[in-house]
């Protein structure tokens, strides 16, 4: 694929938080000029609410407000999201933090008293939103949103989403985003091309996999006649082995380590299934299939060797182009689930995204501002930004971005400047027009993701209900999993190293994470998950 530049925004649906890198550009904040087709005009005023709230307010309503830089780009100079407060007749007073800052910069924030009206975009997590919720910094939302949100509440009844808002105590602390169902583990991208070389099919099963693999190591699978430079599989610190669970016949959730089997919340790190999974990667890396530095590399050398030559035969990334480039990734394909049902989906319901504070005036007014972007126009207006500045309409129907028009010199520094998406969760439903009418003019490389993930989500299932946890519990749980988590790691790779022999191990090993706590853990998991099936 032609395009070079990477984009810094990535739709990554299992993260809270993307840190990007945005490229530097004009800011275009103070452009009045307007583009109706996908905003809230004066004539299209919407009344909400028993009591109502009606935009653009007879007075200008002044709010501050805490969030997150898009890389380089505050979101004060963005000039969609100035646009849709100017039609509302609000202004913020913006503090933008950078986003490796985010997390110790709120946290002083909230802390110190003396906090804004809003949270927008700012990575507030489930745990976040329970504390200061019950520390009543932030406001409970629940009868503003049924008063003030009517787009809101009709997406949350039709997905039944309640519960993926609300905290432990009854009440919902935030706004959401709405996307579209995806894996919720990161994805599995094997060498389509590779196997097209060597007369190969989409593997089916495991052992099916191991064949194309050790296939990839033994036939010179990249056709320069050097028959030892291939990496059949590669791992790194971010991009561990345990994401291949997703393929291992369970309803896996990567972030409890647990699956729902026969009614039953299971730890699946002491169980047999766990057990042939490290025979399985053991064998992959005695055998010089696996990469002799999975075990050990950042992400980042991950992505240096990708890039560096036609040398991967299967990764795990949020998308191939991050790790191969943009003129490679068509030549793989993320590997199909194998059964239905049983591949780990998000809910596409991620919390957090606007919060509102006990300091704030008129709340309905922000959680009526905020409704517009559950409507499919204001859906569009949040991802796409405005039309005849930020992107437009082909003569087919697709959607391109405008490039080097004043508003950015490539797809990267348009969309991470002037649209509402990207680097933190934003309050908005994930329209169908960007996924429906998107072509590979648009861009061809992110179409080409969307068609392989939403392959892989038709073949998913979610793992888990919305599971409430105590605030005793999640401490328990992160204390627990702070021993436990980097010892199973090291475990599996001492025995595929060939440090440890898996039989002989086995039971030190299990009677090792005992005295760590899992059994407590386990405990735990399973008490909360059936309280939430019975909520």
């Amino acid at each position: 694929m032609k395009i070079k530049k990477i984009l810094s925004l990535l739709l990554v649906s299992s993260m809270v938080l993307t840190m990007t890198a945005g490229c530097s550009g004009k800011s275009n904040g103070g452009d009045e000029t307007k583009a109706p087709a996908t905003s809230v005009s004066d004539t299209d005023k919407t009344e909400t609410g028993t009591e109502g709230v009606t935009f653009p307010l007879s007075e200008t309503a002044k709010y501050t407000m805490f969030a997150i830089m898009n890389g380089e780009h505050d979101l004060k100079d963005n000039v969609t999201f100035n646009y849709v407060a100017d039609n509302a007749n609000i202004k913020f007073d913006i503090q933008s933090i950078m986003a490796a800052d985010i997390m110790e910069k709120r946290g002083i924030v909230l802390a110190s008293g003396d906090y804004p009206n809003v949270f927008f975009k700012s990575g507030l997590s489930y745990a976040d939103l329970e504390k200061f919720g019950k520390q009543k910094i932030f406001i409970p939302l629940e009868d503003l949103i049924k008063q003030y949100a009517p787009n809101l509440s009709a997406r949350m009844d039709e997905r039944n989403g309640w519960d993926y808002i609300t905290a432990s105590d009854g009440h919902i602390y935030s706004l959401p985003e709405l996307d579209k169902q995806e894996g919720a583990m990161t994805s599995y991208w094997i060498n389509k091309k590779w196997m097209d070389n060597l007369g190969l099919k989409e593997p089916a099963d495991l052992d099916e996999l191991y064949k194309v693999l050790k296939a990839f190591k033994d036939e010179d699978a990249n056709g320069n006649g050097d028959p030892d430079d291939e990496i059949p599989f590669t791992c790194s610190d971010g991009s561990k082995p345990d994401l291949l669970l997703a393929y291992f016949s369970i309803p896996y959730d990567y972030t409890t380590k647990c699956a729902v089997i026969d009614g039953k919340m299971t730890y699946m790190p002491v169980t047999d299934k766990y057990k042939e999974f490290i025979a399985y990667i053991a064998k992959l890396y005695q055998e010089g299939i696996m990469d002799k530095n999975a075990f050990t590399q950042k992400y980042e050398q991950q992505c240096a060797i990708g890039q560096s030559g036609d040398v991967f035969g299967s990764f795990f990334d949020a998308g191939a182009f991050i790790t191969v480039g943009r003129d490679n990734d068509d030549d793989y394909i993320l590997l199909t689930p194998f059964e239905d049902g049983l591949y780990p989906l998000s809910t596409g319901i991620f919390p957090g995204t606007l919060a509102i504070t006990d300091n704030c005036p008129n709340p309905e007014v922000i959680v009526a501002w905020a409704d517009q972007f559950y409507s499919e126009e204001g859906g569009m207006l949040a991802w796409l930004g405005i039309e005849g500045k930020i992107w437009k309409k082909a003569e087919d129907g697709t959607w391109e971005w405008i490039v080097g028009q004043g508003y950015g010199d490539d797809i990267a520094e348009v969309r991470a400047a002037n649209t509402i998406q990207g680097a933190a969760y934003h309050p908005s439903i994930q329209s169908d027009y960007w996924f429906d009418a998107m072509s590979d003019k648009t861009d061809p490389d992110e179409k080409y993701l969307i068609e392989e993930r939403t392959k892989a989500a038709a073949k998913g299932a979610v793992p888990l209900p919305m599971m409430y946890y105590t605030e005793e519990d999640t401490e328990t749980i992160a204390t627990i999993k702070a021993d436990v988590d980097p010892y199973i790691y090291q475990y599996l790779a001492q025995v595929a190293t060939g440090e440890l022999d898996l039989e002989s191990s086995w039971s030190e090993y299990l009677s090792t994470l005992e005295a760590m706590g899992v059994n407590r853990l386990q405990e735990i998991y399973q008490k909360t998950y059936e309280d939430s099936i019975l909520k």
